[in-house]
């Protein structure tokens, strides 16, 4: 037993033995790891503190601004309450003041609302009148339209000479004279005319050369070279009313001049008249005379125009007076220095109703300078069409022979008023077909039809040629009686 018990305790020794060696061999390793770990740490922790450093750093230049701010925002907080105060100070004064105006001004607030009452009153009452004076302002308007120039002018009786005082200069240049030839044909000068005012004829009473200028100068021509009297014309002529008498001019300017509407004479006694040149020139930079489609200075009597109420008819018309066919464009400018700025501007406020110089006034006064002068290109070649042309239901233009098309004048409608054959005939022969077919009225396009102006009325033709026809541009009509046209 006692063998037994010291085996046990031999084994059991043995064993505390290896555990103590394996425990010292483990220990000795987990040194020898620490010893190699302590170096790597060293090197992280120094990294660790570099950048900390490096921040600090960085970070020291934004805490000193902000330190400053703060020092500054400490140094200005007393002159920032001083401010407030003194704007609190102000405050309380600029009340104070308008309670003492209130105060004041109480006892006149009555009398301002007897007057504001007093106001309304007439106010009101201005109201109600002023319908009444428009609707009399525009009876009075027409009435005044609705005269000619010749019912116009006194009597003959009645007339006295023109004063030499008198501002010609003020007044609008508007006379609608032209010359014709046997066939009733413009005559575009150089060669003697009949002379016709508004379609007849004008008696030779009071008729002088200063009267000849002056209707010449009204046509866009330079001056009359002669006038006679006489029935030349025969029952072309005869057929015609009489409708100027009495042309007595102070000077070559036709707003020195007077007429009378009444007369008693006989077409032996017709003004034939001849004129020669024209007011109007295209000049280059140089001052020199523009030919064919070049752009040039539009001058009159050797002055500019200005482009007050110029217009494509005011460019047609003049350059159909120049014995152009039509004005390709203009525009104005000051383009040619001393070449402009040494001329006078001679003619403002240029109105043309159509694209004849007939149906335009200007005046010789002016409110321009010479950055507004007119420069004009025309084209050579035969006389300028009317504006018309035939449209479609869509509004597009239509050549198509015996079609129906709603006629157009410069973009709008032309009213049936006065309208006849002869008219129909003379529209389709200016827009290039042979003759007309039918004509009739009606609103056939709908909206198309409605949304357009109504640009002419009044057409009245004494032959199957445009230049017979005269016409107004006012209208008292509705779409229904536009015109709907057949050419062939």
């Amino acid at each position: 037993m006692q063998k037994r018990v010291l085996l046990a305790l031999l084994v059991i020794l043995s064993r505390n033995l290896a555990c103590a060696k394996s425990f010292e061999e483990s220990s000795d390793e987990v040194l020898t790891l620490e010893k190699r770990d302590e170096p790597v740490k060293d090197v992280e922790e120094a990294e660790v503190v570099e950048e900390d450093q490096q921040a600090l750093n960085k970070r020291e230049p934004e805490n000193k601004e902000v330190l400053e701010e703060d020092e500054d925002v400490e140094k200005r907080e007393p002159e920032i309450q001083e401010e407030d105060e003194e704007k609190d100070e102000a405050v309380e004064k600029r009340e104070e003041e308008e309670e003492e105006e209130e105060d004041e001004e109480e006892p006149e607030t009555e009398y301002q609302d007897e007057e504001a009452e007093q106001e309304k009153d007439l106010d009101e009452v201005l109201e109600k009148r002023e319908p009444e004076e428009e609707t009399q302002e525009d009876k009075v308007e027409e009435e005044k339209r609705e005269e000619t120039e010749a019912q116009e002018s006194t009597s003959a009786d009645s007339k006295t000479e023109v004063s030499e005082v008198e501002d010609l200069e003020a007044r609008a240049i508007q006379a609608s004279f032209t010359l014709v030839d046997w066939r009733g044909r413009r005559i575009n000068g150089q060669q003697e005319g009949l002379l016709l005012y508004r379609g007849g004829t004008v008696c030779d009473d009071l008729f002088s050369m200063n009267s000849a200028h002056a209707i010449c100068r009204t046509m866009g021509f330079d001056h009359a070279t002669r006038w006679r009297h006489g029935l030349v014309y025969g029952s072309f002529q005869s057929r015609k009313s009489i409708l100027l008498d009495n042309v007595r001019c102070s000077s070559t300017h036709w707003a020195s001049c007077r007429s009378s509407g009444r007369h008693n004479c006989n077409h032996r006694e017709d003004v034939l008249l001849t004129c020669t040149g024209t007011g109007f020139k295209l000049v280059n930079s140089a001052g020199h005379p523009v030919t064919g489609r070049r752009e040039g200075l539009l001058t009159y009597q050797h002055g500019t125009v200005c482009d007050d109420y110029f217009n494509y008819n005011a460019a047609h018309a003049i350059c159909r007076t120049m014995g152009y066919a039509y004005a390709r464009r203009w525009r104005h400018g000051y383009r040619y220095g001393a070449q402009q700025r040494h001329r006078r501007i001679v003619m403002d406020d240029v109105r043309c109703r159509a694209s004849y110089w007939n149906y335009c006034s200007y005046r010789t006064r002016h409110n321009c300078n010479h950055h507004e002068d007119v420069f004009l290109t025309c084209q050579p070649g035969g006389t300028h069409p009317p504006g018309f042309r035939l449209v479609n239901w869509r509004g597009q233009t239509t050549r198509t022979r015996n079609c129906e098309g709603l006629l157009i004048y410069n973009g709008g409608t032309v009213c049936d008023d006065h309208f006849n054959m002869n008219a129909a005939h003379a529209i389709c022969r200016s827009m290039g077909f042979r003759a007309a077919v039918r004509y009739r009225n009606g609103l056939a396009y709908g909206n198309m039809q409605r949304r357009k102006q109504i640009r002419m009325d009044d057409v009245r033709c004494r032959s199957t040629t445009w230049s017979s026809c005269r016409f107004h541009t006012r209208h008292n009509c509705s779409h229904g009686e536009d015109i709907l046209l057949t050419c062939r």
